[in-house]
């Protein structure tokens, strides 16, 4: 059937064709209408003059804003979107955030808010702040407006400055009100604080000023205050100290400015008064709090070195001799731990009181902080001399002073002092160079076995240069790579090498070969140790991963020296643990060597840590044995697998009876306790042939090998041997 013969079919066309019509001219005037809206938009938004953002009310995000508003803020529009208000610094806090949008959630239009801000490039602003609801797609939004006040509140804030310095000048209002005649006796008091001070009534009325009176006040004060009134000046913030009606002393600042009448004759002046003694106390506290040490009340740093500079003045114009005191209370640190701060404090303070007590009042008993010291004495003999035997004299009285018994609330306690003295005014110095010196001497008193008081001496500050030289060269010959390790061996009962011992040296580009005893030590005070063990545990790790690779050296082992320093830092046993396994070392093969004076700094500490390590498979050497404070009960305790017997009994073990009974005892030790023992410093036949009838199997020194690199170590073990005279 065709389309003409089907019933009905034109009328279905035709009404579908006026739908489309329909439906064609809604969209276009749909279309017209949303233009205009864009239109409208983007003249109510997009080209307004006023910042204006759309932000989400539930966060306060972001969601549009206007060319205005990026020109405001200094934030471009990408910068914006996706950061909320809070984000770029709008509020405070959340809660202020909440609490201005919670308006807009409640209300179309919130109250204004002066919303202090900061622009993207450091302006601060003040914005004032309002907005109104919107719905988009059924979320909750604000249109919020910006207008830039600070300007406008600047204005104002000038205006009431204004308004305030002219209501000052016309009233100068304060505390209480004051008048005097052309002849400057009082005649009026005006305020409740007058009478509280006593200046009303009759003690001042009828009176000048200068009859009242004030304690800080001179004739010569007085006679330049009356000028000034004659000459009928105004005068600001006269401060005059007097007796308050309790009889307390207080502090008043009066200013004042004089009257005239309108035809210009002088009346008289008028005034107020203000109490400022609470001001006066504070200054007194600051100044007390800044010069002087709060625990002991003696001066601190900062006054003995402004009173050290006009002593050095003084001393360089009259040609005379001074001395400066550097005191240290020796041990001071085990009073704290062991009884506490406030024990220590009640020490501090009693040494203060003796050390006052042992010099003139002229003189300058200081406290630089902790249990340090300075004593400094001026206008001495002029003959250096003279005055060394004097400051010598005061250096034996301070000793003798504080070595006498402290009685420290029930605890009774004995200290001691190490003193280090310098002399100036002999020479131009400086206030640093001469507590440096005082510095060193004293640590050399400390060296000297303490308890004792030395004087400076240049050759200290030589010394401390050379090792200030020494640290500056080892830190850069770290970074440079300019320390080696050395390897000196380990062998058995028939030559042939066990192991060895690792052993750092420093081939230096000027020095050459530089031994570790010239420094270690400095790499021990300075903290350097701690890279340079770490270092060294790092390297022969690396060789022993190394001789792994091959049977006829995967056998052998590497002894590393392990210093104090690294010891007792908390992280040793992770360290060493992350060593090993960089390295992919075997811990079997690997031992640590510990000296007696470390182990026993904290035993509780060290069995923890050995403990620990020794479950890995590495193990422990105690070198050095018998040269400290050897003690079979912490000796029982520590998780060794060998003693070493320190070179210094080897050394004469054939023609001291002493040192061949200390050897024999320390392999007898080490057989009753299962425990390897190495004999160092083997340099002869004789001492190995006597080490070896007394029981010792392992032999380290220059009869075997000095420490060489480790492709110069001999491998094969027999007929490796190298003479005394070949070494």
């Amino acid at each position: 059937m065709t389309p003409s013969e089907t019933p009905g079919l034109p009328d279905s066309v035709e009404r579908l064709q006026a739908e489309v019509e329909r439906l064609r001219s809604a969209l276009v005037a749909q279309e017209h209408a949303s233009r205009r809206q864009y239109d409208m938009l983007d003249a109510l938004f997009v080209r307004s003059t006023a910042a204006i953002s759309v932000n989400r009310i539930s966060d306060g995000a972001f969601v549009d804003v206007n060319r205005r508003w990026e020109r405001l803020t200094g934030y471009s529009w990408q910068e914006a979107m996706g950061r909320t208000t809070l984000d770029l610094g709008f509020w405070s806090s959340k809660e202020a955030r909440d609490t201005a949008f919670g308006h807009l959630a409640q209300s179309d239009l919130p109250p204004h808010q002066e919303v202090p801000f900061t622009t993207r490039d450091g302006r601060k602003l003040l914005l004032l702040m309002t907005g109104t609801r919107l719905n988009l797609s059924g979320v909750p939004h604000a249109v919020v407006y910006l207008n830039d006040i600070t300007e406008h509140k600047a204005a104002q804030a000038t205006l009431l400055e204004s308004e305030a310095r002219f209501r000052s000048l016309t009233h100068l209002s304060s505390d209480w009100f004051w008048e005097q005649d052309a002849e400057f006796r009082f005649v009026r008091f005006d305020g409740a604080v007058a009478g509280k001070l006593g200046v009303s009534g009759s003690r001042g009325l009828g009176l000048t000023r200068w009859d009242v009176g004030a304690a800080n006040m001179s004739e010569a004060d007085w006679e330049a205050h009356r000028a000034l009134l004659e000459s009928h000046a105004e005068f600001r913030e006269l401060e005059l100290c007097d007796i308050d009606a309790e009889g307390k002393v207080f502090w008043m600042s009066i200013s004042g400015a004089p009257i005239f009448d309108t035809q210009g004759r002088f009346q008289g002046y008028r005034g107020v008064g203000r109490n400022i003694t609470g001001r006066k106390l504070a200054e007194e506290k600051i100044e007390r709090l800044a010069f002087f040490d709060v625990l002991t009340g003696l001066p601190n740093r900062r006054l003995l070195i402004d009173r050290l500079q006009q002593a050095l003045v003084l001393a360089g114009r009259d040609k005379s001799v001074g001395a400066l005191l550097f005191i240290d209370l020796d041990n001071f640190k085990d009073l704290n731990d062991t009884r506490g701060h406030d024990v220590g404090d009640l020490l501090l303070r009693d040494v203060a009181q003796r050390l006052v007590a042992c010099v003139r009042q002229a003189d300058t008993v200081a406290r630089l902080g902790g249990d340090e010291f300075v004593v400094l004495l001026h206008n001495l003999e002029r003959d250096p001399v003279l005055a060394m035997a004097h400051v010598e004299q005061v250096g034996k009285k301070v000793i003798a002073s504080l070595n006498q018994m402290y009685l420290l609330g029930d605890v009774e306690h004995h200290s001691t002092p190490s003193i280090g003295i310098t002399l100036f005014g002999q020479q131009e110095q400086t206030v640093d160079e001469l507590l440096k010196q005082a510095d060193l001497a004293m640590y050399e008193a400390k060296a000297a076995g303490r308890n004792t008081l030395r004087f400076f001496d240049p050759a200290m500050q030589a010394l401390v240069a050379q090792r200030t030289a020494l640290e500056q060269d080892l830190r850069q010959g770290l970074q440079r790579r300019e320390l080696v390790v050395y390897y000196q061996p380990v062998v058995d009962a028939q030559g042939g090498m066990v192991g060895a011992e690792a052993l750092v040296r420093w081939q230096h580009p000027q020095r050459g070969m530089v031994s570790p005893s010239a420094f270690i030590s400095v790499a021990e005070q300075t903290g350097l140790i701690l890279s340079l063990g770490s270092w060294v545990l790092e390297t022969a790790c690396r060789q022993l991963a190394r001789w792994s690779e091959d049977p006829a050296t995967a056998g052998l082992t590497i002894a590393v020296n392990v210093s104090a320093r690294q010891f007792r830092h908390p992280d040793f046993v992770d360290q060493v643990a992350a060593t090993l396994l960089a390295t992919r070392a075997n811990p079997l093969n690997l031992k640590l060597e510990l000296t007696e004076s470390l182990l026993l700094s904290d035993a509780d500490d060290a069995v923890r840590k050995m403990t620990e390590l020794r479950l890995s498979g590495l193990k422990f050497s105690l070198d050095d044995f018998g040269t400290g404070y050897s003690s079979l009960s912490y000796l029982k305790r520590l998780p060794l697998e060998q003693l070493k017997i320190d070179q210094s009994f080897v050394r004469d073990v054939l023609t001291d009876p002493n040192d061949a009974a200390i050897a024999r005892t320390v392999l007898a030790l080490g057989q009753s306790l299962g425990l390897g023992v190495v004999a160092e410093g083997v340099e002869t036949d004789g001492q190995r042939d006597f080490l070896l009838q007394n029981g010792c199997t392992l032999f380290q020194g220059y009869l075997f090998g000095r420490p060489v690199p480790v492709e110069a170590l001999p491998f094969t073990g027999q007929g490796q041997r190298r003479s005394e005279s070949g070494v």
